[in-house]
This record gives structure tokens, sequence and C-alpha cells, in this order.
């Protein structure tokens, strides 16, 4: 049976550390090296890690870099301790949220980007810093069962009408992961524009409205398993999760809403003190140079990798998720007000889910 609502862990997602065994390593053509080790924050797993390898790593990697990937919790608080100690371990450092990455640069956390090295004109304005830059954008979108849902849902707002949209609906446990505040504002008539900054105690009015119908995941892969099994028709998840879920599942009756998602980004910088911060901007310029790779990337996962000046021209095969992709038709998040209210967010979360 389904475990139900369960309490959100207030320090971020947890994540494994991963050591990947190995020495040697690869040398630039100057001579120095190409080793170093890749921090995924947060909302990192092995197969996005794969998926980084097998295709906007594999140019540094093919001239001899060598990448070991950790991952760890949201937040800036491992990286305040490792530079404070002058011990960083990272050389480049991936954030859940450019507000985070945003955080870290106005605490000297990162270093300026090497101008002779990284092509920062070859990034969109407004996705890149001095010291870092947007990565990996994200999407929430809604998906449901067609053979459980009677009528169309146009708007993830939809979410929320229990009344033309009856059934279990099911989301993440993570709240600025889920798309949760964002849509009961719009389904109390806010406009896209100004959904932020959230009316929480509006937000809980709608929650309380659903609550016997809001089934509550810890990850992907459980949210997943409830709606194949049917205990919701309904999900709040992640965009490219969304696709993957459709392209595996063809006999069933999947419908994905795209229009009134959310969209975030991941942030990218390199920690002051980093051992290799010349093999860091060598593999920054590599990644964003390479076109071909970063557009097998999107076919993989569903993900962006890059903010371009010069978009990346989306493939056929994705024509049905052009929106999630460009983010036409996403509200982008506010990633500050969520880590400026992380705090309260957290207490009032938990005490409504334990009720």
């Amino acid at each position: 049976m389904h475990k139900g609502v369960r309490l959100a862990m207030a320090g971020g997602v947890i994540a494994l550390l991963v050591a990947l065994a190995g020495c040697g390593g690869g040398a630039s053509a100057e001579g120095e090296s190409l080793d170093l080790v890749y921090f995924n924050g947060g909302q990192g797993s092995d197969t996005f890690t794969q998926a980084m390898e097998s295709t906007i790593w594999a140019s540094f990697t093919k001239k001899g870099g060598t990448v070991k990937s950790q991952s760890g919790d949201c937040g800036i608080s491992r990286l305040e301790q490792e530079v404070e100690a002058n011990n960083v371990t990272s050389s480049l450092w991936q954030f859940c949220s450019l507000a985070e990455m945003d955080s870290a640069i106005s605490e000297g956390l990162l270093q300026p980007l090497d101008p002779e090295v990284f092509p920062a004109d070859e990034i969109a304005d407004g996705y890149v810093r001095a010291d870092g830059l947007a990565f990996g954008s994200w999407t929430i979108a809604m998906l449901y069962d067609g053979a459980a849902v009677s009528g169309e849902m146009t708007s993830i707002a939809d979410f929320f009408d229990t009344e033309r949209f009856p059934g279990k609906r099911c989301a993440t446990n993570y709240p600025q992961f889920s798309g949760l505040f964002e849509e009961a504002m719009l389904y109390q008539g806010a406009k896209p524009k100004s959904v932020y900054p959230i009316d929480v105690p509006a937000v809980y009015k709608e929650l309380d409205r659903i609550r016997g119908d809001l089934v509550l995941f810890d990850n992907t892969a459980e949210g997943s398993q409830d709606l194949l099994t049917g205990q919701c028709a309904i999900i709040l998840n992640g965009g490219a999760d969304a696709m993957e879920l459709v392209k595996e599942n063809p006999s069933r009756d999947f419908h994905v809403v795209q229009n009134d998602g959310v969209r975030g980004f991941s942030g990218l910088g390199i920690p002051a003190h980093a051992p290799n911060a010349s093999a860091a901007n060598i593999m920054l310029r590599d990644m964003i140079e390479d076109r071909a790779a970063q557009q097998a990337m999107v076919e993989t996962t569903g993900i962006v990798p890059f903010m371009l000046a010069k978009p990346l021209e989306m493939p056929a095969s994705l024509a049905d998720w052009e929106g999630m992709l460009v983010g036409d038709g996403f509200i982008p998040q506010d990633e500050t007000w969520y880590q400026d209210e992380a705090e309260s967010i957290n207490r009032d979360w938990n005490a409504w889910v334990v009720g």
C-alpha cells in the first residue's frame, strides 16, 4: 500500500556520495592536468550523470579529461565549509538553482570564469554571470491518465479542480519542485506574471481542500509507479520525467499538460580554491561549443543544458514537447523567493503534512 502523506525533509534532497575509483588522467596541450571532480547538487541522479557522460562531457573526456562525480544536498553550506577550510574537493559545482549560485557568488564562494577560455558570448543574455552560468533547465508539467480522467485538462492549474476532474492526484513531497504553490495561485485567479510572491495562506487553503485527494511521493520513481499502478490518475512531475513515461508506455492513454507549467534552472560555477580551475574552464568551453552533444542530451533527457545565444534547433522527434524545451507557456520560477523563505516554507509544509 502507498504510504500516503509523509514528512518533508527540511534539509533538502539527500543524495548519495559517489566516489568513482580511478587514477591516471589526461593533460591539456599545455601539459596541464585535465582531471577534475564534478559536484551535482540535490536533484542529480545516476541516470542524469550517465546521460551527461555520453553527451556533453564526451568532448572533454575524449581529449583525455577525467571526470569524477560527487552528489550532495541542495544548499551552499557544504561549499561554504569547504571554501572556509581551503579544502575544496570539486572543480565544477552544479547548484540546485540559480538563486543558490547567486548566493554563492555574493559570498565569494565562486571564482570568475576565465575570459580567455570560457566562451561567454555563446550564452544568451541573462543566463551568464562573471562567476557562473545557468545550466540544465528543468520544468514541472502535469501528466494524467485519460482512461481514469474524463474530460480534457488544459492547464496545470486544473490539478486543483477536483469538481471537474475528480480522483487521486500525486505530487512530490518537496514544495519548490512540486508546482503546488504556483498552481494553487493560478487556480485562485492569479495571472502567471503575478504568482510571486506566493500568498502562502491562500495556497494552504487550497491544499486543505484537496488534502483527501492528494498523494505525496518522495522521488520520481515512486511517483511514476503511483501513476502506473493507479494510486493516482493525475501527477505533477518533472517535464522530462513525464516525457519519459509517455515514451515508455505507448499503450497507456497518457496526456501531458504543459500550459502554465513551472520552469527553473540549475547553475554551474567554479568554486574558490578549486583544485583544478583550469580543467573546469576547459570542460565548460568544450560542453558549450559542442552543439551536437547538447542536442543529443536534449533528445536523451528532455533537458536543455545551456541557454545559447543561438538556440539549439529542436529535433522533429520532440515537436510535441517544444513548449517544455523552450519555456513557452511556462512560469519562470522565482527561485530567490523559495531560497529567502526556505525556513518558513519547510516549517509550514512539515506542519501541514503531519496535520
